[in-house]
């Protein structure tokens, strides 16, 4: 474990403020509503994500990938462009190993992170760590169970004999993080992290990180001889949380957080000169120049290709209707001869309303190849007129009646394609393909007639005779 020593200065203040509003959004939104609802949460005992008043089910999947491929487009476009800013800035092992940090300064001073660090700063040190991982492991948990269900467990805790299911990820998140933070810290980032290693394919001689101005600083200082601007102080070194030294160039190591910019900075104002650490590209330093040469091929694909996703997504959530609908014909009820001609078919359909809204929903039979009069029944009505609550589920038993013309009976199985849509609101609509099957006896008796038929004409041909 790595403890470095702290630095202050214009990075490091710049990063306590994105980190700040980034720790108070991670802790506050969850207890956010809209409209009754959380603002986000994903349910997953429900299978049901809430998002900004949205609904949606797990047969919406699709969603979640674009979304997981734009995000993937974006870290490339930004990494191609700024380096490795997440890590730096936004990473939550990178935050909370400086809150922990920020915690062990302010309970043990200067003794923080020394081997002579009194026992009892340190005690206090952990228990407090400890205290920060419940909370953040609470907090986590409150996207995929209700925070307001959680606090009232917690005022009336009492002994059960089942404990909910979120207690024991929260035990589980709570010992992880702590293990993770308190003494891996940014080992993770050296050995484990796989974005430190793919950083680098994606980032060349026009990204922006952290560099090193050799041209300026080399060769350093050797004593009291002064031969280039870099005073061999190690600073740079000393502060940086991962061990490595910037000097000897890129480095799949450096998180880009910058305290080692900082640092220069301080060294460099007390000879009176610049800085020779900054989020700078390598061309830059080369070619000794301010300019930045943001449109390259590859950021050019990174954000074609994040704009299309976008696009695509976008036009997806635009037409989304925020319904479920399933109907299947029941395996377990073959389709039926009631007499009279009429043949009856029998369906299960399955419908969830992924609205906050009460919705009245109409059955009728969009269009089909069947001749014969046709009879739509759900709920035991001929009106086949639903009512699903809002953010509810419901089965219904579906049944179609037809009286069969000899059109009809020719073929064995036909095609329906059903609609439902919102009484009220008839843009809320959905179709449905469903089979229609004839009766075997029905066929049975059409096959029989049309054989007839064709004995007789062939049986008066004049050249059978």
């Amino acid at each position: 474990m790595i403890i470095s020593r702290p630095m202050s200065g214009k990075i490091r203040t710049a990063r306590n403020y994105v980190q700040t509003v980034l720790i108070l959004l991670f802790f506050v939104t969850p207890w956010l509503r809209w409209n009754g609802m959380q603002l986000i949460r994903l349910d997953i005992p429900e299978r049901k994500f809430f998002l900004f008043g949205n609904i949606f089910a797990p047969q919406e999947g699709y969603f979640l990938h674009f979304f997981l491929i734009g995000a993937g487009l974006c870290l490339f476009l930004f990494t191609s462009l700024i380096g490795r800013v997440w890590c730096g800035w936004a990473c939550p092992q990178t935050i909370y190993s400086d809150v922990f940090d920020y915690i062990g300064g302010l309970i043990q001073g200067s003794k923080y992170g020394k081997k002579d660090s009194p026992l009892i700063g340190r005690a206090v040190t952990h228990t407090v760590w400890f205290l920060v991982s419940a909370l953040a492991s609470a907090a986590w948990i409150a996207y995929f169970a209700d925070p307001y269900l959680m606090l009232s467990y917690f005022q009336k805790f009492e002994i059960r004999e089942e404990l909910p299911t979120w207690t024991y990820f929260f035990g589980f998140f709570t010992l992880a993080m702590y293990a993770d933070i308190a003494f891996v810290r940014e080992q993770f980032c050296k050995y484990a992290c796989p974005y430190a290693r793919f950083q680098t394919v994606m980032m060349d001689t026009n990204s922006i990180n952290i560099t090193y101005d050799f041209n300026r600083g080399e060769p350093r200082r050797k004593g009291t001889t002064k031969i280039g601007d870099c005073t061999a102080c190690n600073m740079c070194l000393v502060v940086c949380p991962t061990g490595i030294d910037i000097r000897e160039g890129t480095n799949v190591w450096c998180i880009a957080c910058g305290k080692c910019s900082d640092a220069c900075t301080k060294q460099m104002q007390k000879e009176g000169k610049k800085t020779l650490i900054g989020y700078w590209s390598e061309n830059q330093i080369k070619e000794k120049t301010n300019s930045i040469k943001w449109i390259r091929p590859r950021t050019v694909v990174y954000a074609g290709g994040l704009l299309l996703v976008l696009t695509v997504l976008s036009l997806l959530l635009w037409e989304r209707v925020p319904l479920y609908l399933s109907v299947l014909a029941d395996r377990n009820i073959q389709p039926v001869d009631v007499g009279d001609g009429k043949v009856r078919n029998f369906y299960e359909a399955q419908m969830q309303n992924l609205t906050l809204e009460n919705r009245s929903l109409r059955f009728e039979i969009q269009r089909t190849d069947l001749e014969g009069v046709r009879r739509l029944w759900i709920g035991g009505t001929e009106e086949a007129v639903v009512e699903l609550p809002a953010n509810s589920d419901r089965r219904y038993r579906l049944f179609i009646e037809l009286e069969p013309t000899p059109q009809d009976a020719s073929q064995k199985s036909h095609e329906i394609t059903l609609k439902v849509y919102d009484i009220h609101d008839p843009k809320f609509q959905k179709t449905n393909v469903v089979p229609f099957l004839l009766p075997i006896s029905i066929a049975k008796k059409k096959n029989q007639s049309v054989a007839r038929n064709i004995w007789t004409r062939v049986s008066n041909e004049p050249f059978f005779l």
